[in-house]
């Protein structure tokens, strides 16, 4: 294959950061691209110079020969350069079809956009990648499945000759990775789009790159064809050093003599969840898997109390829970973690002190007035003890690492002295090593009494980390796995079978 895009020796610095130092190399025409490192490593600086955010401080790109100047996106996208990003860049307010063309709506030379036109377009591209999504629906009803669906429709309909997928695949389903792959290897070999891939997930990686550039630190560290390296290379290139690519796999997977801690009988709730029971015992990893629509994140909502049920109970140590809002799930020791951190999780203004305390501002505050002393030291406490990789505590979150912005949601929780988790999607969108230090926390967490039930999408998670998984499909539980039942054939038969 001929070489489309060259980069050579590109630099690009922030306050304090060399986020890219001196990177080179090259990518082909029609390849699909990998590009991996930890949170920090470069990989979305290196693309945003691409798409026209901001410009590198040294070096330059070359496509198809010719040395790119992209001032701004609409640059990049009249070049054919089309970025899908991990954090959805849509406008909730409007329709799937208005933001798959939004800026195109109107014909050169036309005064009008012809929407009939535009919505049968629509349709049509998210026909192809397998998703039942009406054009005229608004955003903002849709799951972030959905909405990351809407991003690539709006890729794929600029007719890109370059298409970066950012962590792609962080909130599909398997059935829609698979489709989405399906697409991507369609585009590669019948359009010759070249694709990059980024992603955390190795086995995503190594199913469907040609080649793969490893970068740590800002650094290049090299390009390998996929398929001569191994995961465990790949893995010790990333972290720097020798590190299991496989998460450990939970000792304990026995509830005998140990009390329950949260019992949820009969509960329902509309279409989302119908007649869920479920036990989480003390000190125990309850792992919930399933598939797009199964009613994961709806029934932690649920139990949380951010929605209230049409029926059911939630007994915590045998009792009755009266929880009818967050506040008093609070009060009942419950704590969650959104699947969504930026955009439900996280005041991304703020820094990581206010966001470690404000769910106890109560305890850190006198007569109204907030101690600032009492907030320093407990947001010092559990930067030190979870291992926030921080500058000082009065750092934006913003500018922090998917990883160490979770951790931070964690440290949240924790100074609440919760007794039960509630975490959807804990590791969505942050790097290997970042993924088995939030894992040892939670085994930490367990064995000083912690109970706590995760949702993931992400099967080698649940099979690994859980001393229990329940499985659900279409809103009930339809199977309470444990001990040698816990692997992936069996959990995949209930969650599409039934």
């Amino acid at each position: 294959m001929e070489d489309f895009l060259d980069f050579t020796h590109i630099t690009k610095k922030f306050p304090g950061v060399v986020a890219l130092d001196d990177v080179s190399f090259t990518i082909r025409k029609g390849e699909i691209h990998a590009v991996v490192g930890e949170n920090g490593a470069g990989k979305s600086t290196l693309m945003n110079i691409l798409g026209g955010e901001y410009p590198p401080d040294g070096g330059k790109a070359l496509l198809e020969g010719k040395e790119l100047h992209i001032p701004n996106p609409y640059t990049a996208h009249k070049l054919g350069i089309s970025i899908v990003y991990q954090e959805l860049k849509l406008c909730p307010n409007l329709t799937v079809v208005e933001n798959i063309f939004l800026g195109r709506e109107r014909e050169e030379g036309s005064r009008r956009a012809n929407w009939r036109r535009l919505a049968d377009a629509a349709a049509e591209i998210l026909e192809s990648l397998g998703a039942n999504i009406s054009p005229r629906e608004m955003v903002k009803r849709l799951s972030i499945s959905e909405q990351q669906q809407v991003e690539i429709a709006k890729a794929i309909s600029m007719n890109s000759k370059l298409l970066i997928l950012d962590e792609p695949t962080s909130a599909l389903t398997l059935k829609e990775v698979n489709q989405l792959f399906k697409n991507l290897l369609f585009l590669k070999e019948k359009k010759q789009v070249t694709i990059i891939f980024i992603s955390h997930r190795l086995e995503e990686v190594f199913e469907i790159s040609d080649r793969t550039t490893v970068l740590r630190d800002g650094k290049y560290l090299g390009t390998f064809d996929t398929n001569s390296i191994s995961k465990g290379e790949v893995v010790a290139l990333i972290a720097g050093k020798q590190l299991a690519i496989e998460l450990q796999q939970s000792h304990s997977r026995k509830e005998e003599g140990r009390k329950p801690v949260l019992e949820v009988k009969n509960l329902s709730r509309d279409r989302f969840i119908r007649d869920v029971s479920l036990t989480l015992y003390e000190k125990e990893i309850l792992g919930i898997y399933g598939l797009q629509g199964a009613g994961r994140t709806e029934l932690l909502e649920t139990i949380f109390g951010i929605y209230k049920p049409d029926s059911g109970v939630v007994n915590i140590d045998g009792r009755r829970a009266n929880i009818r809002n967050p506040k008093s799930a609070i009060r009942s020791g419950l704590a969650l973690i959104p699947e969504d951190r930026r955009r439900v999780g996280l005041f991304l203004n703020f820094s990581v002190r206010e966001n470690i305390c404000v769910s106890i501002l109560d305890k850190v505050s006198r007569m109204g007035f907030v101690l600032f002393g009492k907030i320093n030291e407990v947001a010092q406490k559990f930067v030190r003890s979870i291992g926030v990789k921080v500058k000082d505590i009065g750092q934006t979150i913003g500018s922090l690492s998917g990883g160490n912005q979770q951790k931070v949601i964690i440290s949240r929780w924790l100074a609440t002295q919760p007794r039960i988790f509630l975490m959807d999607e804990p590791t969505r969108g942050i790097d290997v090593g970042a993924k088995v230090e939030i894992f040892s926390l939670l085994r930490k967490m367990r064995e000083e009494g912690v109970s706590i039930i995760f949702v993931s999408s992400e099967l080698q998670e649940i099979i690994s980390e859980s001393d229990r998984v329940i499985v659900m499909r279409n809103g009930r539980v339809v199977s309470d796995l444990k001990g040698e039942n816990i692997n992936k054939e069996t959990v995949l038969h209930y969650a599409m079978q039934g």
